[in-house]
């Protein structure tokens, strides 16, 4: 592995060790200070998961920008004696003017947030402070898929065909849709994470009814992007993969490329494999394309979470989003080369100048298995299995979610799952049986 640091010639910055447990270090007043934009204890990583990652590298002044119930037990939580440390910002009922004025008290030197939801707002009021973050016009391009791929069509990147929902409310955009696309398409938020919403139309009556009943703005028509016709990633892996990637002072760096198991209908996902099942050549076609995508949406700091499909004709974006990848991404980043994205963008969004010239391959494949319940059912009446799982070699851990009793629906996406199994395994064939033997000892029932 090899870094480079505009500041110390081709080794890291030297970082004051942390000096104790979250909630208990003596403040280092040598130390930047980071306003940590915080949205949503239900879709954040944990307080203390951020707390730890700034240890050595930064002090947090806490900056909450919306007016919700998780929001509020966050900003209890984080004024609690001897919990997380840091000042709090609660601008809730600012505007980003406001707001930019309030966090400016500070003297922060940089600016970050880790979900889709606060990008946009998180731009403006950087934008305002003169600190290093995406532009208000790249953050609008992370966070609406609409105007990322008219962005990267711009560019002159592969995407499949795509429509605003809302321009389909005449015959003659309808029939455009089959002649440009064929039957069945994808309708799927503009804005939205997770697979959330996304679905397949078979026709266009089916089209036209759902367009009539959309939500002004909100969703976006694209066709579906063929699979290869000859795979591009091994047995058991989807045609697709994930691509993390740093931009650091206009500069990116691929640091990884990860594998995914096959969708659950009708677009959720199902597991990850790292490193990705697939040639050095078509990882690194996968990493060409996530860069340019990078390029195209005018993203010059920050830490990406790239998906990239392999078709016939090459490599097409899928979708780019402007923060650490979720689901096992940063476990799998930590474990093989001891990287803490967290703390990766905190640093650059402090003003580190940082560049990976290459990382080796793990020596073991580590996976993520989300167990999926048929897309038919409503309510989950039982599941089986989840204890003789640990009991499988290579698994490591069996985390459940969805509980009997509760109901299901796809709309979540991929947030619909009952599980998560994690683990090791020496190689993708190994990981593979791995998931075969998971998958046939975990029963779920449910009622439609």
């Amino acid at each position: 592995m090899s870094v480079t640091d505009g500041q110390s010639s081709g080794r890291e910055t030297a970082r004051p060790p942390a000096t104790s447990a979250v909630g208990e270090a003596v403040e280092d007043r040598a130390l930047p200070l980071l306003a940590l934009v915080y949205g949503s204890l239900s879709l954040e990583q944990p307080l203390q998961r951020l707390a730890e990652a700034s240890q050595g590298v930064c002090r947090l002044l806490w900056v909450l920008p919306f007016d919700r119930k998780d929001s509020r037990s966050a900003l209890r939580l984080l004024r609690a004696e001897g919990e997380i440390r840091g000042d709090v910002v609660n601008a809730s009922a600012l505007s980003p003017a406001e707001a930019a004025d309030a966090v400016h008290e500070y003297h922060p030197d940089g600016i970050a947030c880790f979900i889709d939801e606060t990008i946009a707002w998180t731009a403006d009021v950087a934008q305002r402070l003169g600190l290093p973050f995406h532009s208000p016009e790249a953050a609008d391009r992370l966070t609406d898929k609409l105007q990322q791929r008219l962005a990267l069509t711009q560019h002159g990147l592969r995407t499949p065909a795509f429509w605003d929902a809302d321009a389909l409310t005449d015959d003659d955009a309808l029939a455009d849709v089959g002649r440009s696309a064929g039957y069945p398409v994808v309708l799927k938020p503009r804005r939205g994470t997770s697979s959330q919403d996304t679905e397949a139309i078979a026709s266009e009556s089916d089209l036209r009814a759902a367009v009539a009943a959309r939500v002004p703005g909100r969703m976006l028509v694209e066709s579906f992007i063929p699979d290869p016709t000859v795979p591009c990633t091994g047995r058991g892996s989807a045609p697709y993969v994930s691509v993390e990637v740093l931009v650091s002072a206009g500069t990116a760096s691929v640091l990884g490329v990860t594998g995914r198991t096959p969708l659950a209908e009708p677009f959720r996902e199902t597991g990850q494999y790292f490193p990705a099942d697939t040639t050095a050549e078509a990882a690194e076609a996968f990493a060409e394309a996530a860069t340019a995508a990078a390029e195209a949406l005018g993203i010059t700091t920050g830490v990406l979470h790239v998906e990239v499909k392999c078709t016939d004709l090459g490599p097409v974006v899928i979708e780019v989003n402007g923060r650490p990848g979720g689901g096992s991404t940063g476990d799998f980043m930590k474990r093989a080369h001891g990287i803490d994205l967290i703390t990766l963008a905190m640093r650059v969004a402090l003003g580190e100048r940082i560049a990976y010239e290459s990382l080796p391959l793990p020596s073991e494949v580590l996976f993520r298995l989300d167990i999926q319940p048929d897309a038919r059912l409503r309510r989950i009446t039982a599941i089986d299995g989840l204890d003789e799982v640990l009991r499988i070699p290579g698994v490591e851990q069996v985390t459940p979610d969805l509980s009997v009793g509760d109901a299901f629906s796809w709309r979540k996406g991929t947030f619909s799952r009952v599980a998560v199994v994690t683990g090791a395994a020496p190689d993708h064939d190994s990981a593979q049986r791995i998931r075969t033997e998971v998958l046939s000892t975990i029963k779920i029932e449910g009622t439609e």
